[in-house]
């Protein structure tokens, strides 16, 4: 069964489940944030001073042997930085990302960019590869978990906030779906394919939409109120490269409240690392329809939303070019007073949850490609 064919499998009837399945078509080949993986994926890094933010980061190597990993962080203007660094059997290495501190010689955040955003938030994509860094590799042993934390969040009654949340794992597979071997390189220097193909050289596809689980800004549960929702994410479609071309899309939002009642219109551009304020106070400029995620519009104190990333000519073609479709990686976060206050006492945030398959990719310079300078030594 080709890959196109398994895309259309998993959005086909039920009665055209029987003629998707069999050993050739792995609807588990989707990314997770459950599993062990040979790429790891964090949509949500935050440094931001205005609440004395910092996010601290833990990556693991689950087998005996040693795997050499490559990393970089990419801010939401698009501004970038690599760093590698070598994990001996069963080791972890942890840092925090605003000074670099830690067990390995980690660089600085990047804060510059050209695109709108927050320069001092956005992702941290780490890989294995060979020790010469000129290849990635199979390598199904690495998980991690990212701890965001505010020491001064000055609009809050407690200042001092922190979460903790898994990365998105995508698994190198072989020619049979299953779990590549060790140290194989997989698919073209340069270029992982997330599609989820039984081919030998791909990994993992990712959820062509997620869904959230939710209290509507406003509303109250138990002593529970939500001041305000976020979505913080990124596209599947990832350039790392120096010399990169810039992957855009709309994020399409569909809610449902408790009733069942279904409330469209919703939509926002975004980049491939973008992050999306709901709250009346907090609102992204651009959010359309945004007032879809309050109590006084869907009037049940529990709801959910579906997003996806569509092409859409609504987009203007400055800044956002011509977007695509792609597969999201999301944290959702929540602002809470608890206990009948009226400020916020409690941070939140998990994962969304994927559903779906549609492909993606990540590129990266190799060592001795055009275009590739490391910005710091890698730890041994």
């Amino acid at each position: 069964m080709s890959k196109y064919i398994k895309y259309a499998c998993i959005y086909a009837g039920a009665s055209a489940l029987a003629l998707c399945v069999g050993p050739a078509f792995a609807l588990q080949n989707v990314a997770n944030t459950s599993q062990k993986g040979s790429l790891l994926i964090f949509p949500l890094i935050n440094v931001d001073t205005e609440d004395s933010s910092n996010t601290l980061i833990e990556i693991s190597n689950d087998q005996n042997s040693k795997v050499h990993v490559e990393c970089n962080y990419v801010n939401e203007r698009k501004d970038r930085v690599d760093f590698d660094f070598n994990l001996t059997g069963k080791a972890t290495a942890s840092w925090e990302v605003l000074t670099g501190s830690g067990d390995i010689a980690a660089p600085l955040f990047p804060s510059g960019g050209t695109f709108p955003g927050n320069p001092l938030r956005g992702e941290l994509i780490c890989f294995a590869t060979d020790v010469a860094v000129q290849n990635q590799i199979a390598f199904n042993h690495l998980t991690g978990t990212a701890t965001v934390v505010a020491l001064a969040d000055t609009d809050a009654r407690q200042p001092k906030q922190a979460f903790r949340y898994n990365p998105w794992s995508f698994v190198a597979r072989d020619a049979t779906g299953m779990a590549a071997a060790d140290n194989t390189i997989q698919g073209t220097p340069g270029d992982l394919q997330l599609t989820g193909a039984n081919d030998g050289s791909s990994y993992d596809g990712c959820p062509a939409y997620n869904i959230v689980n939710f209290m509507p800004n406003g509303a109250t549960l138990d002593g529970v109120k939500t001041i305000d929702n976020d979505l913080v994410g990124v596209s599947c479609n990832q350039d790392l490269k120096q010399d990169f071309k810039l992957h855009t899309t709309k994020l399409k939002f569909t809610l449902w409240n408790v009733n069942e009642n279904s409330f469209t219109g919703t939509w926002i551009c975004v980049d491939s690392v973008f992050s999306v304020g709901f709250g009346s106070g907090d609102r992204s400029t651009g959010l359309v329809n945004g007032s879809n995620f309050d109590f006084s519009v869907l009037r049940t104190d529990n709801a959910r939303y579906q997003v996806k990333g569509v092409a859409s000519t609504q987009c203007p073609v400055v800044p956002f070019g011509t977007t695509e479709i792609s597969g999201l990686l999301g944290v959702a976060t929540s602002s809470l007073a608890i206990g009948g206050g009226t400020l916020e006492d409690a941070e939140v945030g998990s994962t969304t949850q994927g559903a779906g398959l549609l492909p993606g990719f990540v590129l990266w310079d190799t060592a001795g490609s055009v275009g590739f300078a490391k910005h710091h030594k890698h730890a041994g």
